[in-house]
């Protein structure tokens, strides 16, 4: 089963354009070879029926997205919105010949669920649409997919605190059932040789600070005790690796003038899943810089 989490860039025109799309929506069926499910950060609400249309034509006919949220908020006289673009959100598709099937958005109730007697019901974010949860039937087996987009702290604040700290803790709260974590995280800010990692604000003094580390380090490592990794690092490790083991190409100018080790920049999408799901690959894909900012990640399970 092969799964690919990839930000599209489509926050603003012309990134979001129909070339762009048909660009990316041709890497997906030419080079990443029709992965069975695709987690899409960053689609263009204006563009969903295209994005929709253009997957269907080549064998994804089970989509489900956050884009109608998006475009509602948009529209919204309601503060703070008025704050928020609210110009794009997440889209999970999955492939005709998948092994999975059966995709089922999950509502955002703060009634229904397994956190229905919980204290906190941890869902405060005022961009919804970066947290996409649905189930898909994987044989006898149910599969919990996340696809979670956090915005960046330097534009949002808190609320690239409250989108790792909603998804972390509701996966926590969950069934138990074999999950997917993925996205761009916008995190860390560096990892070490050793495995360090480092987040963002990890040498500022206060209460906020101590959250946004926390909350960064949650979603990246607090899952381990649930037997969640994260597949990348279980399958490459730390320090000097001779592929790309970066996603966002902030220090190269021209990801695809160089070879991929060679690639600078921020390892910020990730791929967080079940070890039951048995992970066999996982690599960022090198081509994926010809259409987006962010290099596609890919995993192969053997479930």
């Amino acid at each position: 089963m092969r799964v690919l989490s990839w930000n599209v860039q489509g926050a603003v025109p012309p990134n979001g354009s129909i070339e762009r799309i048909q660009n990316q929506v041709t890497y997906l069926e030419d080079s990443a070879g029709l992965p069975d499910i695709v987690l899409l950060n960053e689609v263009t609400t204006i563009q969903r029926e295209r994005w929709r249309d253009f997957l269907t034509e080549i064998g994804y006919g089970e989509i489900v997205d956050t884009l109608e949220w998006a475009a509602e908020l948009r529209e919204s006289t309601v503060p703070p919105h008025q704050d928020y673009n609210h110009v794009n959100g997440n889209l999970i598709a999955v492939h005709e010949t998948s092994p999975a099937s059966d995709l089922e958005r999950m509502p955002a109730s703060i009634r229904y669920g397994p956190w229905e007697g919980s204290d906190l019901k941890d869902w405060d974010t005022n961009v919804p649409e970066k947290i996409l949860n649905a189930n898909v039937s994987l044989g006898d087996t149910t599969l919990e997919l996340w696809n979670v987009r956090a915005v960046p702290g330097s534009m949002h604040g808190e609320e690239k605190i409250k989108i790792l700290e909603n998804a972390y803790n509701r996966i926590r709260k969950g069934s138990g059932m074999p999950c997917i974590l993925a996205g761009d995280f916008n995190s860390p800010n560096r990892e070490l040789a050793d495995g360090t990692i480092i987040p963002w604000r990890y040498e500022d003094k206060g209460e906020i600070a101590e959250r946004w580390v926390e909350a960064e380090m949650n979603i990246l490592r607090g899952l381990e005790d649930q037997g969640m990794v994260d597949v990348f690092r279980e399958q490459h490790g730390y320090g000097d690796l001779d592929i790309l083991d970066v996603s966002h190409a902030t220090q190269t100018e021209e990801p695809l003038a160089v070879a991929p080790a060679e690639v600078e920049g921020k390892r910020f999408d990730h791929m967080i899943a079940s070890t039951d799901l048995n992970p066999q690959e996982c690599w960022y894909e090198h081509e994926g810089f010809s259409c987006s900012d962010h290099a596609p990640l890919i995993a192969e399970f053997s479930p």
